[in-house]
């Protein structure tokens, strides 16, 4: 599956999900909805490295949770760069690959 079909199909989650609620899913939300999401990892990370206490979960649950909140946070983005009209692809593309080395 390509980044802009993985995005296509959490945008359509993402306006149900508003739906539901009433929320109104404007450029800022999204963008604050994403920088949320960036403190839940960054809470999960310092779970997961000893850096917060423990809640009595498990290392695996730590682990599972930090993954989950990467998955939050590229959610966010993919909302967040459709609502802009980017093509997720070709922004990566363009902004990692151009200096590659083969």
């Amino acid at each position: 599956m390509h980044l802009n079909d993985i995005g296509a199909r959490i945008e359509k989650l993402s306006a149900q999900y508003a739906e539901v609620y009433g929320i109104e899913r404007s450029a800022e939300w999204a963008l604050l909805k994403l920088t949320e999401e960036v403190g839940e990892l960054a809470q999960a990370h310092l779970t997961a490295t000893g850096q917060s206490k423990d809640r009595g979960r498990s290392e695996a649950e730590h682990r599972q949770e930090l993954a989950a909140e990467l998955g939050d946070v590229i959610g966010m983005c993919l909302v967040y760069a459709h609502q802009q009209g980017i093509d997720t692809e070709s922004a990566v593309a363009e902004k990692w690959f151009q200096h590659e080395k083969d």
